[in-house]
């Protein structure tokens, strides 16, 4: 039996102990004059073929930074009321490696703000998040179910639009079952890989990010998508 853990996206600018990839593209896009935020969202969901799906009431965004040029910053996550469902009735609390409660996931990371496109082409503003290894467990029964989350997921931005000017941005990462919507940018394959075992030792599996977010910026900055 193994359990998966909802990262973060961004949120979910959001997800866990992000690191970016190094690369510079035409599809980049930035926010301008904003420099720092905050940010919450509601309940979200990670799901991983074969595996239960890992659930989180709540989750807070702080010391958002937007770096210089802002394509890229970074934040601290942290995901409240995580839960898996328990084999036996009920639900088993999930929580990060050093997270004082038991069903909290605590992390850091970065975001990168990208161009994604759709099967006709159309471009829409967007959000990639690479994750480095994030470490959890689900206690059952006194038993500990370690999982490693790491990898890549691509959100979308749903407000605001590309020219608009706002200090608030609204994050979306959606998943189809346990495949994320958003799989491509610059025609290179981004996924989340979900392992269960001690050293991230099983099987590598798909999961896919259900989960959205609002940011608030310090002040209104433009979304320049060109």
């Amino acid at each position: 039996m193994s359990k998966k853990m909802m990262l973060l996206a961004l949120a979910v600018a959001s997800a866990a102990l992000f690191a970016l990839p190094a690369f510079a593209s035409a599809e980049e896009i930035h926010l301008d004059t904003a420099t720092t935020f905050t940010g919450t969202g509601p309940a979200g969901t990670l799901v991983a073929s074969g595996e239960p799906t890992i659930s989180c009431t709540t989750t807070d965004v702080t010391n958002g930074v937007i770096n210089a040029g802002g394509t890229t910053g970074s934040m601290t996550l942290d995901f409240t009321g995580c839960s898996a469902p328990n084999p036996l009735g009920g639900t088993a609390p999930c929580k990060s490696k050093e997270a004082p409660l038991s069903n909290t996931i605590a992390t850091k990371g970065t975001f990168h703000l990208i161009t994604w496109k759709n099967t006709s082409g159309t471009a829409f503003p967007a959000v990639l998040v690479t994750a480095e290894t994030t470490e959890f467990e689900c206690s059952v029964f006194g038993f500990s179910i370690i999982t490693h989350v790491t990898g890549n997921v691509i959100g979308t931005i749903t407000s605001p639009k590309c020219g608009e000017s706002s200090n608030k941005m609204g994050l979306s990462f959606s998943a189809t079952g346990s495949t994320q919507n958003h799989l491509e940018y610059t025609s290179t394959k981004y996924d989340l890989i979900a392992k269960t075992g001690a050293g991230g030792s099983g099987e590598p599996r798909t999961a896919g990010l259900n989960s959205t977010a609002t940011l608030t910026a310090n002040t209104a900055g433009t979304l320049t998508c060109t």
